[in-house]
């Protein structure tokens, strides 16, 4: 029956209904006709719509519920009556409504069209699975490193994976500071350091200061201007001979190494720019 509604009808049903802003649900709840049958109807679907007597009398419903006269919209459509008793596929629902009833030999497209929502539950649970399995994996991972952090800590004959162990914050000699005026230097001599990595903090005081860490290969390990309570952490690499940190004043930093101060003496007065150089000894 489908095939002989012409387009133009279809088309002036579909217009029609959005110019009632019906979805193809608040039209079923109106016609009591299920929404399916309406959407072939108007998207020219033989594989849904049931027999031509039904699809004839579904779309006379369709089209009184968004004012049109289904006299004048049918009147020039065929119509065959001997298919006014061809019952053979009509039922009674639950809710008491008689609907027709469509061949149960589903063809192909139908089926597949059948499938479509459970294969995107089946990727939605899948998704939700794999979520779930990463954050159990972290929380796991997570607990065990914690775990194995608390081993090497306890234990000193496990050794120590950090750049920066306690051991080595420990075991670390920072000798008397050598102040050169002259060079607007600062030298620390530390003993049994240099095959160990070092943690040196820099924090801002009054106004700031610009910092500049290199090593004695001269590669930048840090650079940037630290304002007032601002605090920075530069990871000294195990091997390097020697790092100077250089700041465009001196008086406006505070930095430690290794969680121990480092105490820059003897700094003439109005003193700005100043270099403290870290030699790392065996």
């Amino acid at each position: 029956m489908v095939e002989k509604l012409t387009s133009e009808v279809r088309e002036q049903l579909k217009e029609a209904r959005e110019k009632k802003g019906y979805s193809f649900e608040e039209l079923g709840e109106i016609t009591k006709i299920q929404p399916k049958f309406l959407q072939a109807i108007e998207e020219d679907d033989s594989d849904v719509l049931p027999s031509p007597f039904y699809t004839r009398a579904f779309a006379k419903k369709f089209a009184q519920a968004v004012d049109l006269n289904p006299d004048d919209l049918f009147e020039e459509v065929d119509f065959d009556p001997y298919v006014a008793s061809d019952l053979t596929y009509a039922h009674r629902d639950e809710d008491g409504i008689v609907r027709a009833g469509v061949n149960s030999t589903e063809t192909f497209k139908s089926r597949f069209r059948g499938f479509i929502p459970k294969i995107w539950l089946a990727i939605i649970l899948v998704a939700v699975l794999a979520v779930v399995w990463f954050v159990i994996t972290r929380i796991s991972g997570g607990s065990n490193n914690s775990s194995d952090d608390t081993v090497h800590v306890a234990s000193s004959s496990v050794p120590q994976s950090s750049s920066v162990s306690s051991s080595s914050a420990n075991n670390l000699k920072l000798e008397n500071p050598q102040t050169d005026n002259n060079a607007k230097k600062t030298t620390y001599n530390v003993a049994n350091s240099l095959t160990q990595g070092h943690k040196l903090v820099i924090k801002g005081q009054d106004n700031g200061s610009t910092l500049k860490v290199t090593d004695n290969n001269n590669k930048v390990l840090f650079e940037k201007t630290i304002a007032k309570d601002a605090e920075e952490s530069v990871d000294l690499p195990a091997n390097t001979a020697n790092v100077t940190v250089l700041a465009g004043n001196i008086t406006h930093v505070n930095m430690t190494l290794n969680n121990q101060h480092v105490d820059v003496p003897n700094l003439p007065q109005n003193t700005t720019t100043w270099s403290v150089l870290f030699n790392f000894n065996k």
